[in-house]
Parts: C-alpha cells; structure tokens; sequence
C-alpha cells in the first residue's frame, strides 16, 4: 500500500483544514484570524457574511472567502440556516492560485453557476475525515477547485499595463528567496518602481512592497511550522540576509516573534 503523504506542511501550497456544518438557524461567528486563507462553500439554506464593512446576503452556489489574518462575522438565516463546506488554504504560492480563482478580499464572493466546486469541497472533507491527514488527493481537489474557479475568469493577458503587474509578481514570486527590493521588481519588467506602484494601485491592488512581504511571510511561516530549522536559515531562504531585520519583519506582520510562532502553532488562538 502507498503511504498517505500529510501535504498540510507543504511550503508552496497545502491544505490546512477542512470542515463542514449544517448551522442552527440564526447562528452567528465571529470568526478568528488565520494565517491562512478560508473559503466556505454554501451547499444549502442561507445567510450573511459580513466582511471589511460590507455584508452579503448568500444562497446556496455562493462560496465566501476570508484572507490570512481578517476578521468577519457570519449568520445564518433564522428561517433557512445555511450549511456549507469549508477548507484552509496557505503556502507561499497561496496568493497567487487565489488571485487566479478571482478571491480576493475586495472581491470574496464567487458564486457556483453550474455547481461545479461543490464536488472539490466535499472530496476534500471526505478525504480528511476518512484518512485523518490531507494526502495527494486533497492537494489535487485544492488545485483543481482553483483551477475551475478560475476558468472564465481569466483571459489571456494583454501586453501593456496588466502584463507588467502579472510579470512583476511572477518575478517576485520567482526570486523572494533572494535579497531583492522594489527596484529589482519594476527593472524586471521595465518600468520605474513609482510606475509600477501606480499600475497596482490603478488595479486596485496591494503595493508591490506589500506583495513581496506578503510572499515572504507566507513561506515563513510554513517552514517555521513544518520542521525545527534555525530562524536565521528560514531568514536567509525568504531574502532577509540579517535574521534581526528578518524578525522584526515577521513580528511586524504577524503579531509575534517567529520563535513565539513556531512555540504556539502559529498564531495564537
């Protein structure tokens, strides 16, 4: 028999957790921040997200996504409460899959026209619960959720504004090991970094700066969970050649020190 992988700690891209609920009627979470992406899928019933002060009411087909490190409350209807799968989703590569999905969190609500997510979600829990670790198969499922979520959203790219955005993050995510800064990503693609800032900015979408710790944190964070390595070499593989400079960046962006991080599992519940 072939061995179940546990790909949970996977640096590029895993699955974190997987669940599912038929709520009671008018149940409300107030959910608390991951360090990893959650997306709910509604199966039936009906309820409210509520989400960086906007609320949308949600059916059954509506898929609801949360980003690393946000809060945002959700209920069920009182007369038709909603159950709905859910999984977790991290890794340095994490971003990027998401943005090609189209979830983000100025656009968290993707809705299932042909009904055909629900199956990658259930395929996931039903795996999880049945082998008790996210082997191959949940990875798989997880690829190809994104994968269907993302078919007609995305068109080819133009050259222009949008293939300088797209390029400067694939050369981010491409070279984040190293000690690059924000020059180096807007000479990649041929433009001054105010320029660049601008075309994200234009775009609606974080600083390139942002981007980049956004990559480098994500992956730090993995690898501080998935083995005992020194900080100084987790500091040194996600570009921070000083592991001081690498640890004031990470209890910046994470709330704790990356050695209070590895201690506690993550952030702290």
């Amino acid at each position: 028999m072939t061995p179940n992988i546990d790909t949970s700690t996977f640096i590029e891209f895993s699955v974190r957790e997987a669940g599912r609920e038929a709520c009671i009627a008018g149940k409300e979470i107030h959910f608390t921040p991951k360090d990893y992406a959650i997306i709910h899928y509604v199966y039936s019933g009906q309820g409210q997200f509520t989400y960086r002060g906007k609320t949308h009411s949600l059916r059954p087909g509506d898929c609801f996504y949360i980003a690393p490190r946000d809060e945002a409350t959700y209920v069920a209807s009182s007369s038709d409460p909603w159950s709905y799968f859910w999984i977790g989703l991290g890794g340095g590569r994490c971003p990027s899959l998401l943005e090609y999905a189209g979830l983000s969190p100025e656009n968290p609500i993707r809705h299932d026209k042909g009904r055909g997510f629900r199956k990658y979600f259930e395929a996931i829990y039903e795996s999880y619960f049945d082998n008790g670790s996210f082997g191959i198969d949940c990875l798989s499922y997880a690829y190809g959720l994104l994968f269907e979520m993302g078919r007609g959203e995305n068109k080819v790219l133009r050259s222009g504004e949008k293939g300088h955005i797209q390029a400067a993050k694939a050369f981010i995510r491409n070279n984040y090991q190293f000690p690059i800064t924000i020059v180096d990503v807007a000479r990649s693609v041929g433009v001054s970094p105010n320029y660049l800032a601008n075309l994200f900015a234009s775009e609606g979408e974080i600083s390139p700066k942002r981007y980049l710790t956004d990559v480098r944190m994500e992956v730090a964070a993995t690898m501080l969970l998935s083995g005992e390595e020194p900080v100084a070499a987790i500091s040194r593989s996600v570009g921070y050649p000083n592991p001081l400079h690498f640890s004031k960046a990470f209890t910046a962006y994470h709330g704790v020190s990356p050695l209070h991080y590895r201690q506690q599992g993550g952030i702290s519940q």
